[in-house]
């Protein structure tokens, strides 16, 4: 009998990973061997045991799931992770694979679609469902063109719940305290910021929170 793909998982909500546990246990060639609510704690539990596969949570406290992968990647270069999130966020979704990722999964795929991604990340090392595939490109494409500085008009429902929420405290705290605030890694609100920077053309921090004032993302 062929052995089981160990699965670990780490998410800081207790009843979506008791839950996806019993889910993955009830195929015969996936074994949940991990369990983890943080990114602290997985990185603690990998020094004795580590899984072949890793359904990784992207928001989380503390430390995010871009630290963390990166943390698992630069020590366990083996293990493949696939990031799962709420959020259908394109550009989200292109920086994680294009930084890492194995996978990306959005929570409110089906039992079978998760196993799915599990056995072709095993098979292949990577899964592309059609949204990733679809994010990759519209980043390539996005990419190959030169911000046209002269349109700085965004549409209303350009920017990801992520991105409003950075738009509503910039410039009321430094890059440290909005990632504390927001539970995510410096590299992330970084990352956030040059996409930001990027759709409003603004050339600086001060011209963001100009933008962010002047289209109501802030009280004042």
């Amino acid at each position: 009998m062929k052995t089981p793909i160990k699965i670990g998982l780490v998410d800081d909500q207790n009843l979506f990973r008791e839950g996806m546990k019993l889910i993955l246990n009830t195929f015969s060639e996936l074994e949940v061997t991990l369990e983890a609510d943080s990114g602290k704690s997985v990185l603690t539990q990998l020094e004795s045991h580590q899984p072949d596969v890793i359904l990784l949570d992207y928001t989380m406290p503390e430390m995010d799931g871009f630290e963390t992968m990166q943390k698992i990647k630069a020590t366990y270069p083996a293990i493949k992770v696939l990031i799962l999130s709420m959020h259908y966020d394109e550009a989200l979704m292109a920086f994680m694979m294009q930084n890492g990722a194995n996978g990306y999964l959005l929570k409110d795929e089906n039992s079978g679609t998760v196993k799915t991604a599990i056995l072709q990340v095993m098979e292949t090392g990577q899964y592309f469902p059609g949204y990733v595939s679809k994010a990759l490109l519209k980043q390539l494409q996005i990419q190959s063109q030169k911000p046209r500085r002269s349109a700085p008009v965004v549409k209303e429902n350009s920017f990801s719940e992520r991105e409003r929420e950075i738009l509503a405290i910039i410039g009321k705290y430094g890059r440290q305290e909005m990632a504390d605030k927001l539970f995510l890694s410096i590299k992330t609100v970084d990352f956030h910021l040059k996409n930001l920077r990027d759709k409003t053309h603004a050339n600086s921090t001060p011209e963001l929170v100009r933008y962010a004032i002047q289209h109501g993302f802030q009280e004042d």
